[in-house]
């Protein structure tokens, strides 16, 4: 069993690098991980997986991001075993751990019950208009997209990388929140939010920040589902 004190350790090596290594410390202060632990609690005890191999994989499931490919299932699974050696856990937690970790992004259809409840709980912070922003973000900062020239190529991948990340949804749970953070939006509104998440992602704003100054583009409605993703009240954790 994985103890509150090693879940504490594994959240600041977690938190060390989502913040200060990934993206050279651009999305430093961003509450991804925070939201991504409440997100696998809530599901992890709707579901009876085993809540502290959930915990310490939802917090180092980001960790191959300064390796530029997070996609990579057999470099995840080695870099998250690498981090772990210095904790001393069972080599069954250990392993559990490292399977959520690698499987997380979907590349890889996660085969344990923990695994899936780590892989929905990322999905459902790449669902609707957070989703949106965040994958921006992310695009912006890899360098796949010009935050000054959006062109309709990267409208199409940007929307479609969403859709495919919701259909990879595991569980019911999971499925049953996706639909209360979700809304339709016109592609010239999304248009518009995709250019302006760009240009403040390249300049180092983080998604919260960015979200903020979206009153402009999008309407109540819309704004409202947004508030529900951040602010994470619908959740009992």
């Amino acid at each position: 069993m994985i103890s509150q004190k090693q879940i504490k350790e594994i959240k600041q090596i977690g938190l060390k690098i989502d913040h200060d290594v990934s993206f050279n410390g651009k999305s430093k202060g961003n509450n991804h991980l925070q939201r991504t632990v409440n997100l696998a609690s809530h599901i992890a005890k709707k579901v009876g997986a085993n809540l502290q191999v959930v915990v310490a994989a939802a917090w180092l499931h980001d960790t191959a991001l300064p390796t530029g490919d997070d996609y990579n299932y057999k470099n995840n699974l080695q870099i998250v075993k690498d981090i772990l050696k210095d904790i001393t856990l069972s080599e069954d937690d250990r392993n559990a751990v490292a399977e959520c970790v690698a499987s997380h992004e979907g590349t890889k259809i996660p085969e344990s019950l923990e695994a899936k409840v780590v892989h929905d709980a990322d999905v459902l912070e790449k669902v609707g208009i957070l989703g949106l922003i965040r994958h921006t973000w992310k695009m912006t900062n890899l360098k796949n997209i010009d935050s000054e020239k959006i062109i309709s190529d990267d409208l199409k991948k940007i929307i479609e990388h969403i859709e495919w990340r919701k259909n990879m949804l595991q569980l019911e749970e999971s499925k049953n929140i996706a639909k209360n953070l979700t809304i339709e939006i016109d592609n010239n509104i999304i248009l518009k939010l995709i250019e302006r998440s760009a240009q403040m992602a390249n300049k180092g704003v983080i998604t919260e920040k960015i979200a903020v100054t979206l009153k402009d583009i999008l309407n109540k409605n819309q704004l409202l589902i947004l508030e529900k993703q951040l602010n994470q009240k619908y959740l009992t954790i």
